[in-house]
């Protein structure tokens, strides 16, 4: 029975060999799936219905290129070396056990909509996001980041901030010893800690991560009102921060934090 909805699978081999199909006799490895579990909240769930599904893999483009995606997956996948396409024939999938991971999602054809079977992988194959470390962040920054802004052009987005403004650190004993006098709390108008936190990652370089900035937010507070603890700063005191805080971005984030 056809699957009826999409999802991520993990499936045995029930048939499999490699023909030449459509308009444009593409070679293609052809192959019958059994799904066996269904990936969902976390955990890999059996499979109670009798599902199967069969996929097209096309080897070559219609240009007459190769397929490099599909034959680096089937590659993935089945432990074919990517030479001779009739192995994926000949290979006896169905004695040996193969388990393999599929992608089902929905595609239109002919003004319908079809399950259809994305991209097959190795069993085990993980599909978590990878989000880039502060190393990654430097590099990626460095090597595309003139290009982009100058192919955007422009007025530049803001870069994404934190939604709320960070944990105060633990209150010091007493001021750093470069730290500027207290600024007089009359010279602003009253003002929120959100309110000053939000202008505040506004006016931040769009360079500037996450905790760049709120290395910066911590080292201006500790200028302009050193050895007071963020958690005692009154609404006045958040006005200064706003009003006076702002200027005293650094354009380049340093490396010095000062909390």
């Amino acid at each position: 029975m056809l699957p009826n909805r999409e999802g991520r699978f993990k499936a045995n081999i029930i048939e499999h060999g490699v023909a030449e199909t459509g308009p444009n006799n593409l070679a293609t490895f052809i192959c019958k799936f059994g799904l066996i579990q269904e990936f969902g909240n976390g955990e890999w769930i059996a499979v109670d219905d009798n599902l199967d599904i069969t996929g097209y893999f096309y080897l070559e483009k219609r240009d007459g290129s190769i397929n490099t995606v599909t034959v680096d997956s089937l590659k993935a996948a089945f432990g074919w070396d990517g030479r001779d396409p009739m192995w994926l024939q000949d290979m006896d999938f169905v004695s040996n056990g193969l388990l393999v991971q599929i992608k089902l999602g929905y595609e239109e054809y002919n003004g319908r909509q079809r399950i259809k079977v994305l991209f097959v992988d190795a069993e085990n194959a993980a599909h978590e996001i990878q989000k880039a470390d502060d190393n990654m962040r430097r590099a990626l920054s460095n090597r595309l980041g003139s290009k982009l802004r100058a192919l955007a052009g422009g007025t530049p987005a803001p870069a994404p901030k934190p939604a709320t403004p960070p944990r105060a650190p633990a209150p010091v004993s007493k001021a750093l010893p470069h730290a500027a006098k207290p600024v007089p709390a009359e010279l602003a108008a009253p003002s929120t800690m959100n309110d000053a936190w939000a202008r505040f990652t506004q006016a931040c370089p769009m360079t500037f991560t996450s905790e760049q900035v709120k290395a910066e937010w911590f080292r201006i507070i500790g200028e302009l009102f050193p050895g007071k603890a963020v958690q005692t700063l009154t609404p006045d005191d958040w006005g200064v921060m706003r009003d006076r805080g702002i200027p005293m971005i650094r354009a380049v984030a340093g490396d010095d934090i000062p909390f």
